[in-house]
């Protein structure tokens, strides 16, 4: 998701001599998708709303809030997680960025999935006999999955998309297993996972926006 190895950064100059913004154009593949220069980066975008999402959701599953406020993660899951996200994904794959574009459009429907599945159909499940925890865990291990591939996929970047994605994957498996053996530990420790990688994407994101405009690298990305 950071530039430092799949995109290469353009300094445009005007007619009148003095340097425009930056422009980050990233290689995806052999080619260069055909609206990279007319569509602004999404990059700093997507970052920000996951790492506000997982961030928030985090905060409430580690205990670090009132358990009480729990419901404003839907709020947070809707507007930043599956919306922001699937905007930046839908922009990131019109640039032809595909691991970008995949990240954020297939999280966004993640963010979506567990808001429906926790405030809509968990007292579908209790109602059933059957059990949310389970459910939920079911949910979580299959995303884990997806995720680890998409850290996989992440190695061939930089040294931060790899430790964050690696804490995130981690965060989905911790709190799988929590959902299955409806382990309150667990639960918090898979937060403070997700809490620590809501850090590390919300850098990134800094460092994508921060670096662009200022044409040089402001916040360092290992």
């Amino acid at each position: 998701m950071s530039d430092t190895k799949n995109s290469t950064t353009q300094v445009q100059k005007p007619s009148g001599g003095a340097e425009s913004l930056p422009v980050h154009i990233p290689i995806a593949g052999p080619t260069v998708g055909p609206a990279a220069q007319v569509i602004g980066d999404p990059l700093a975008l997507g970052l920000a709303s996951f790492g506000v999402t997982v961030g928030v959701v985090g905060a409430v599953n580690a205990g670090l809030v009132d358990s009480r406020v729990g419901p404003v993660t839907f709020a947070v899951m809707i507007a930043s997680g599956f919306i922001t996200e699937l905007i930046a994904g839908l922009l990131a794959f019109r640039r032809g960025e595909t691991f970008v574009g995949v990240v954020f459009t297939a999280f966004s429907g993640f963010w979506l999935g567990v808001t429906l599945l926790l405030a809509f159909w968990a007292p579908a499940i209790t109602k059933a006999g059957g059990s949310v925890g389970d459910g939920l865990g079911l949910f979580l291990l299959v995303w884990a999955i997806i995720s680890t591939y998409i850290w996989v996929a992440s190695m061939v970047t930089t040294k931060t998309n790899i430790v964050v994605f690696g804490v995130g994957t981690a965060a989905l498996y911790v709190l799988a297993v929590a959902g299955f053996t409806d382990s309150s530990s667990l639960t918090k420790t898979g937060g403070w996972l997700q809490v620590l990688t809501g850090v590390g994407l919300l850098y990134l994101s800094a460092a994508a926006i921060v670096n662009e405009l200022y044409g040089r690298r402001v916040i360092p990305v290992l």
